[in-house]
């Protein structure tokens, strides 16, 4: 996104192409994270990704991919992300009734959950973009879409990214609480999906910001602000639960894990 920007004379040559180097570097992070989830998943049989932040990113990537990306490279990474969630969706098919044993109507119709949470995101997704690409609210000078002047699709792309990622942080924590175990993820998928975040959306929009104000003021807004450092809040605290949770739990002989303090728990109550 906005890899056509073309900036007033005032603005330093190397802001686009160091904003879009940093956009591609937190790309290539979230797609290794991705994969890592993958990998996990049917390591612990278990899934990572919360169930509707999943649905959100499915969501905005066929969105993109197929309605907002107008370069190949874009279109491309939209739709490596969409096979890579195809991949982790079958993940949670295969081991949601692990997960989800204190309610037997999500573990019997996950899949059915989850065509419906896409459906819904995707509405969602689709109409913020069209409102954004057909109205004047995004239109700016200098911001460049299918050849001419026309709507900012960086701005558009901070919202919906930036939207998702903080749900999938606060989301994928309070996983970890209610679970009390690590299956689905690993230090490597923190690491990979909390820098991707900071290179990808943080520094490259902080970027923009510092050397392009007048364009992207919307990045120190009160609700952006809201978004992103709630979400690298969120990233900060799942290390020191993670951390903590990986003390007590257990590692059964099929590489699934479970929380230790209730496994201990059902243990003693065996021996009263």
């Amino acid at each position: 996104m906005g890899s056509n920007d073309i900036p007033p004379p005032h603005i330093p040559t190397h802001v686009v192409p160091t904003c879009n180097l940093l956009l591609q570097i937190g790309g290539a992070l979230w797609t290794l994270a991705y994969l890592l989830y993958t990998r996990e998943s049917f390591q612990t049989k278990s899934y990572g990704m919360p169930l509707f932040a999943l649905a959100l990113n499915f969501a905005w990537e066929l969105v993109y991919a197929l309605y907002v990306a107008e370069s190949p490279l874009e279109r491309a990474v939209f739709t490596i992300w969409l096979v890579i969630d195809c991949v982790m969706l079958y993940g949670v098919l295969k081991f949601a009734r692990f997960e989800w044993r204190h309610s037997s109507f999500v573990a019997k119709n996950v899949g059915g959950v989850f065509v419906a949470m896409v459906g819904v995101a995707t509405l969602g997704h689709w109409t913020f973009a069209n409102w954004w690409l057909n109205g004047e609210v995004g239109r700016k000078e200098g911001k460049i879409y299918r050849g001419v002047v026309g709507p900012d699709t960086t701005e558009l792309g901070f919202w919906s990214a930036a939207f998702c990622q903080t749900y999938l942080s606060a989301a994928s924590l309070c996983q970890l609480v209610v679970r009390q175990h690590s299956g689905g993820v690993s230090w490597s998928i923190w690491a990979t999906r909390t820098f991707g975040s900071i290179i990808g959306l943080y520094l490259n929009y902080g970027l923009a910001w510092w050397f392009w104000t007048e364009a992207h003021e919307y990045f120190v807004s009160p609700f952006a602000l809201f978004l992103w450092v709630g979400g690298f809040v969120c990233d900060v605290a799942y290390a020191f639960v993670l951390w903590r949770v990986q003390q007590t739990e257990i590692v059964l002989e099929d590489g699934r894990k479970e929380d230790g303090s209730a496994a201990n728990g059902v243990h003693a109550k065996k021996h009263l």
